[in-house]
């Protein structure tokens, strides 16, 4: 789910109408929604900087406030250094909303011309339609799992690591990286969980980290607006079963032993980015057979979230 960044005021009547939209962002929009609601120490700053860093979508809540020997200025300093920030972090996905009858202060005046304005009692529904018609659950803009392409089945390929030698058809799984500002660095990507279909049932593979294709190595980096594929299962020519190139250090043993569809779930880890998670549908039919041509399996996989 997308991550949306909620920086609001957090004074008496802010809070509350922050706690609103943050609930309707959860339950009517199925995204997750961090509003920094919280200033008590180091690690509580740290933390909002983290998930600032890490968010897909910035809303932006300027309230008036009143001036007084306190409070020299009618606005919340820390809603607008997260402004600075987002904007600096290279988020382009911000709406921004500002309170009736309060000026635009400091970085605000220059880059956002027009916030949209609001009154206490109409925001929560303005956020609403705003949101419902611009954003996305399903956007990220951080690692996302593009698509998942097989190898060709008229060139097949023969792999070999520790176990030894064999020929077969390759599925890939894509990993895009939609940073402009930031690498993947040591990616890396596990086979989480198996189901089988027809019967439900789950199990859990080694989860050894998977091959990145075209390389040696089980980590990767993956840099600003690149992409990379690892080698998210196998078909062997002759041999039954589906397999995984991975670490394991063993005999490699199939993974999916009976044909029959199945649901795999992987996930994908990197350093400074969320983790990730993607399902491959897939239908095995058998291994492929080698005679004086070649007789493709009807094995077919396609990638579901």
């Amino acid at each position: 789910m997308a991550l949306v960044f909620l920086s609001s005021g957090q004074r008496d009547g802010e809070r509350e109408l922050a706690a609103q939209i943050k609930r309707a962002i959860e339950t009517e929009f199925r995204m997750d929604c961090y509003n920094a609601d919280s200033r008590q120490g180091f690690d509580d700053v740290m933390s909002i900087v983290d998930h600032l860093s890490r968010a897909d979508y910035y809303l932006f809540i300027d309230f008036k406030r009143e001036i007084t020997a306190d409070n020299s200025i009618p606005i919340s300093v820390f809603t607008h250094q997260e402004f600075a920030l987002a904007r600096a972090w290279g988020i382009t996905e911000i709406i921004a909303f500002q309170e009736t009858g309060l000026k635009s202060y400091g970085i605000l005046h220059y880059v956002l011309a027009h916030p949209i304005s609001f009154t206490r009692e109409n925001l929560l529904e303005r956020v609403r339609k705003e949101v419902g018609k611009r954003w996305d659950k399903d956007y990220s803009r951080n690692l996302v799992v593009d698509r998942l392409e097989a190898s060709s089945p008229d060139q097949l390929i023969q792999f070999t690591d520790h176990t030894g030698t064999s020929l077969e058809r390759t599925w890939f799984l894509y990993v895009k990286n939609r940073r402009g500002d930031r690498p993947a660095f040591n990616t890396i990507a596990i086979l989480y969980s198996v189901r089988n279909e027809a019967n439900g049932k789950e199990f859990r593979p080694d989860s050894a980290y998977l091959k990145w294709a075209g390389q040696m190595g089980f980590q990767k980096t993956i840099f600003p607006n690149d992409e990379a594929h690892f080698d998210a299962f196998s078909v062997r020519v002759g041999q039954h079963g589906v397999f995984t190139h991975s670490a394991a250090d063993v005999a490699r043993k199939p993974i999916i032993n009976a044909p029959g569809k199945y649901i795999l779930t992987y996930q994908i880890f990197s350093e400074s980015f969320p983790s990730i998670t993607a399902q491959v549908k897939l239908e095995y039919t058998g291994p492929y057979v080698l005679l004086q041509q070649l007789q493709h399996s009807e094995t077919g996989a396609e990638l579901v979230r």
